[in-house]
């Protein structure tokens, strides 16, 4: 979780709902089951914990990390804008 673990929302209820919800709306209905039964099968456990959705972070971070964060900033701005991290800026 490493946009949502900074900003205290680990435990959050909430943020547990919204970042399945966006993980569905990504993939689908029945592509999101899959896809989190095969990353959770393969990621026993993650660098920021045990919990599903950390473990999901990981293995979507380490397969897709584009997607893995596109996620989790989702799930973040679905609990209140304030809490939201503003954009990182990229590279060149």
């Amino acid at each position: 979780m490493h946009v949502a673990g900074p900003l205290g929302l680990k435990n959050d209820k909430s943020y547990q709902a919204a970042y399945w919800k966006a993980l569905e709306e990504f993939f689908g209905k029945q592509n999101s089951a899959v896809v989190k039964a095969m990353i959770l099968a393969k990621n026993p456990r993650a660098d920021t914990g045990d919990g599903e959705i950390a473990r999901m972070c990981y293995g979507l971070r380490q397969t897709m990390g584009w997607l893995a964060e596109a996620i989790e900033r989702k799930a973040v701005s679905a609990v209140g804008p304030e809490r939201s991290p503003s954009p990182r800026r990229r590279k060149k």
